[in-house]
Formats: structure tokens, C-alpha cells, sequence
């Protein structure tokens, strides 16, 4: 079964006061790996208080800790000196010779790199020649669907994509919004290995809390 990873990032947006936002996140982050989720995300930005929750959460959570962050010098530099489990950029056409260096750079300190592309066989291809641990594919699409037809054909295009990273020596996580009916109609793509959730899973733990919450996911993807 996918591994599912919590993006904190919704939960950031809603706080202004620094020392507000850094006790909610690491409250979230701590109920998240006490109920079981395989890791948590979160935004890098640009603000340096906010750099030192994620460092908080790198150094004192026992689950995994993925940066997004920008392709840019700075962002590349501030993902090595915080050390993340993971480390989740885009990909850039005009930064390809700075994305190879950096992403050499960031697995010399062990940190996993996943390039978080469209569902495009290309972007793909690309994060393969630049030695990514992972692709990351963007299903705004697939989640954002207005009818069952037009959702299948985003999932076989998901599918496809996931199969043709694991032949590339990638692996394949997805990224968006999913309800349980998402995850239920994605268990068959075999290739996915991780799950990055968003706002649904936190308006079901409002309801059922964390725990519940992901055994609810799990049993989708069962």
C-alpha cells in the first residue's frame, strides 16, 4: 500500500502570528505521526521564522519531513542546511545545469529529492536525465474532474506516468486534493508508492480526528 504523507501547508495559511503558526504546525505534525501518517509536508517560503518550525519539526518529529521549496540558489541552500527527509522542488527548463548541481548536493547530505512535475510523459523523462529520487505528480487535475469519465482518463494518464518513473529507477508519488472516492479509484495504479493529502483529510479529521482520519484513507486504498 502507497505511503501517505500529510501536507501541513493548509494549516500554515491560516495563521499570521509566527509563534501561533510554529505551535499549530508542530501540534498538527506531532497528532499526525502519533496517528500513524507515514511523514508530513510543508512549505519552505521566505520567511525565516518559518524556517525554524521546519527545522523544529526535521530535528524533533519521528516520521519524515518533506520541504517544498523553490528551484532558486537560496531555496536549494536553505533545503542543505535544514536536512529534510525529502526535499520537493519544481522543474525549470531554464535552471536545468543549477538543478543538477543542486540536486547532486542535496542527496551528498541524504536527503531525497522528488521533482514535482505536470502529467506530462516529458517532465517525466527530464526528472529521470536529472537524477531525482522521485517524481511528483501534480492531480489537480484528476481531483478538480467534474464527471467520472473525465476522471479515469486523468488517472490512466497518472497511472501510465507512475509505471513509466518505476521503469526510469524513479519513484512515483502523487500530489493533490483527494477524497476517499480519489484514493478508492486510485488503488489499482500499483506504481504510486506515496500519497501527499491535502484539504479533504482535514476536514474528515475535524469530524473523526487524525487516527481516524487515515484509517479511513487507508481502507480507500485497500
Amino acid at each position: 500500500m502507497a505511503r501517505i504523507t500529510i501536507n501541513l501547508e493548509p494549516l500554515a495559511g491560516l495563521y499570521h502570528d509566527s509563534n501561533e503558526m510554529g505551535r499549530a504546525i508542530f501540534k498538527n505534525a506531532t497528532a499526525c505521526e502519533i496517528a500513524g501518517a507515514d511523514s508530513v509536508m510543508i512549505n519552505l517560503g521566505n520567511d525565516s521564522r518559518k524556517r525554524k518550525i521546519i527545522s523544529s519539526l526535521v530535528e524533533n518529529l519521528g516520521i519524515g519531513v518533506t520541504v517544498r521549496a523553490g528551484s532558486d540558489d537560496k531555496s536549494l541552500e536553505s533545503l542543505i542546511e535544514l536536512r529534510p527527509a525529502m526535499a520537493m522542488i519544481p522543474y525549470q527548463a531554464d535552471r536545468k545545469d543549477t538543478l543538477s548541481t543542486g540536486i547532486t548536493n542535496l542527496q551528498v547530505e541524504n536527503v531525497l529529492v522528488g521533482m514535482e512535475v505536470p502529467i506530462e510523459l516529458e517532465h517525466v523523462k527530464e526528472a529521470a536525465r536529472l537524477k531525482c529520487d522521485y517524481v511528483i505528480l501534480n492531480c489537480e487535475q484528476f481531483c478538480s474532474a467534474t464527471s467520472i469519465n473525465a476522471q479515469l482518463e486523468e488517472l490512466n494518464k497518472i497511472s501510465k506516468l507512475a509505471v513509466l518513473a518505476s521503469r526510469l529507477s524513479l519513484g512515483a508519488i502523487v500530489s493533490g486534493d483527494f477524497n476517499s472516492g480519489h484514493l478508492a479509484r486510485m488503488k489499482g495504479a500499483l506504481a504510486i508508492e506515496e500519497i501527499i493529502m491535502g484539504i479533504p483529510f482535514f476536514s474528515v479529521s475535524l469530524i473523526h480526528g487524525y487516527s481516524r482520519a487515515l484509517e479511513i484513507a487507508r481502507f480507500s486504498l485497500s
